[in-house]
């Protein structure tokens, strides 16, 4: 883990409200792995941007550079977005627990519901240079809600697309996508990110076939490193803290729906207002 001043050298709206950040950290970026955050100042450290927000490490140039993909969805984000190039950002990184794989997988799935894109495609990366073949599904509620695919289809065996309006690919959620093709892909594991609900299902499907599941999670968070136990999520094993032990969990050890706290999106929550803004 490293704090850094992290300089901005790349800044793009790839859909509206959607932005990908590129930020200077050698030791960050060395040292990060999939699934793993970064936790950042988005503003002055005064009583409006007290906390750090936590964001999915999108991707890595080894030893230079990483990325950060990011909506517009409370005052945090929204500061975060107006960063002009070469300002510098109040980094601590890379923290949390990511996905894990070995060298016997050899298919996956990688399954993402709208923003849950941020922490797949660097995974999806990293199996690509080591090799492993893999399938992508990208769900969104429309054609222009869905991110990254060309990236995946340029790595996947094959990507497949699911809107809720049937304006691309699969007119449906990406749950029942999976739910009609998983018994003929038929991965060795699968790795998910999106929406609580979603995850729930997906975990559910996995089990029904006998198939590892490894979900990302989304919590409200406070200090990120497991000191203010704001982040706990309900397993089988007990309270875990999604900034320490997670966020990738086993789908199969956790509690749905029985945490203590509200689960809420990362980049959802209004810190200022304690307030659910227009999150997904």
């Amino acid at each position: 883990m490293f704090q850094v001043k992290a300089d901005v050298i790349s800044k793009e709206e790839i859909s509206p409200g959607v932005f990908n950040l590129t930020l200077i950290s050698p030791e960050i970026s060395r040292s990060a792995r999939p699934g793993q955050f970064v936790h950042v100042l988005c503003g002055d450290q005064n009583d409006r941007f007290l906390l750090r927000r936590p964001f999915s490490i999108h991707r890595v140039v080894p030893g230079r550079a990483f990325e950060i993909l990011f909506q517009v969805v409370g005052s945090g984000t929204d500061e975060l977005s107006r960063v002009k190039i070469h300002d510098a950002l109040d980094v601590i990184g890379p923290l949390g627990n990511g996905f894990k794989y070995s060298p016997e997988i050899k298919s996956a799935l990688l399954l993402a519901g709208g923003l849950g894109v941020a922490p797949l495609l660097f995974l999806a990366e990293e199996l690509t240079e080591n090799h492993v073949m893999f399938y992508a599904m990208l769900g969104a509620k429309t054609k222009t809600e869905l991110l990254r695919y060309i990236d995946f289809k340029r790595l996947a065996k094959k990507t497949f697309a699911a809107t809720e309006d049937g304006s691309f690919g699969h007119d449906g959620t990406v749950v029942a996508l999976l739910n009609r093709t998983v018994h003929q892909l038929r991965p060795q594991v699968i790795y998910a990110c999106g929406p609580e609900k979603m995850l729930q299902k997906i975990s559910e499907t996995a089990e029904d076939f006998g198939i590892d599941c490894q979900v990302s999670v989304e919590a409200k968070m406070a200090c990120g490193i497991g000191a203010c136990l704001g982040c706990t999520y309900a397993t089988k094993r007990g309270f875990r803290l999604t900034c320490k032990d997670g966020p990738v969990f086993n789908g199969r050890d956790i509690m749905w729906g029985g945490s203590d706290v509200e689960q809420l999106p990362l980049d959802g929550y209004d810190y200022e207002t304690a307030e659910i803004t227009d999150s997904d």
